[in-house]
């Protein structure tokens, strides 16, 4: 039987077309294992035959799935287009979910009502799982999530991985990054350093700081440490304060690249020279430093790949995998600021 195209045809009308029961026709349509290969294309052939435009909502009820995975950035939203890091988490994750049925839908959750709204949205069940590319903030939503029991991915390390055995984690480890940076420092015989990280209540400048101690020891004590953002403003504000102060500074170890290039541009205001006077290491290997002068000698950290491993983190623990931790390492890129 041949129907005319038309896009009110419903799952009934399939059936009748393909000669099979309402509900076979929709176990077809989803591609279910329990039809044959051959009763699928009866069907999917009487489906086109008529018109018939699946509907999205019955789908996801056929199937028990959305087809959605939320990405959840708690940090403001300009930080999602000022921080490179963020946009490389989000490569890496819509590249591995191309590959699958998996819609990726941003959720902001940076303010009190933004997360009120995203609860509402994980109580509806609207997502079938979540990463979360920020996981420091908004402590409340993990709390949510960890009720609600969503599989959900973290893209990063807490403190004490207080959800460990629920939530997988997906982190490159930046204690190993604090290292190698502060071992090429040593290496160039530099002797007084000093650490400018990001906020200090972010968990990557603490384990940054704790690779760069591990090495440096008491030269690194608390007076040659300065929290600050992880912008090149910051970064520029910084040193140039520890500069008015008069301190012998041979050696910066900077939070992020652009913390980074914002002290290169102070010291070059100082008439210092980099890397004969100072030496300075960056942290991300993000575009910008390959692109400083001097080229930036930075800690790379496989951010794309880590967004990558999350998305497929995420995709196996809807399928009923247990939560597990990843951990990616690092490795020194050498450039000219050393």
């Amino acid at each position: 039987m041949s129907v005319a195209n038309n896009s009110s045809a419903t799952l009934a009308d399939v059936a009748a077309a393909a000669g099979v029961s309402r509900s076979t026709a929709s176990r077809a349509l989803n591609d279910s294992p329990r039809i044959s290969d051959a009763t699928k294309r009866r069907v999917r052939d009487a489906a086109r035959s008529i018109g018939f435009v699946p509907n999205a909502r019955g789908r996801a009820l056929a199937v028990g799935r959305s087809e959605t995975i939320a990405v959840l950035i708690t940090e403001p939203l300009r930080e999602l287009f000022d921080d490179p890091t963020f946009s490389a988490f989000l490569g890496g994750i819509t590249e591995r979910l191309s590959e699958s049925e998996y819609l990726p839908v941003l959720l902001q959750a940076s303010t009190k009502k933004e997360r009120e709204r995203v609860r509402k949205h994980l109580e509806r069940r609207s997502f079938d799982a979540v990463i979360n590319i920020s996981p420091y903030e908004g402590s409340e939503l993990l709390e949510a999530l960890r009720e609600l029991r969503v599989p959900t991915v973290l893209c990063g390390q807490l403190e004490d991985h207080p959800y460990r055995g629920t939530f997988s984690t997906v982190y490159s480890d930046d204690v190993e990054g604090g290292v190698l940076a502060a071992e090429a420092l040593r290496r160039r015989g530099r002797s007084h350093c000093v650490a400018i990280l990001g906020p200090r209540g972010n968990p990557a400048s603490a384990d940054r700081l704790r690779g760069y101690r591990s090495v440096l020891g008491d030269q690194l004590g608390d007076e040659h440490v300065l929290f600050t953002g992880w912008d090149a403003t910051a970064g520029f504000l910084a040193m140039h304060d520890l500069l008015k102060r008069g301190e012998v500074i041979d050696g910066v170890l900077a939070g992020s690249d652009r913390i980074a290039a914002g002290v290169l541009e102070a010291l070059m205001e100082h008439d210092i020279n980099v890397p004969r006077d100072v030496s300075v290491i960056g942290f991300d290997d993000h575009p910008i430093a390959s692109r400083t002068t001097p080229r930036l000698t930075t800690v790379h950290q496989p951010l794309i790949e880590e967004g990558g491993l999350a998305a497929a983190t995420a995709l196996a623990m809807i399928d009923g995998a247990a939560a597990n931790t990843l951990v990616l390492h690092m490795r020194l890129v050498e450039r000219d600021s050393v």
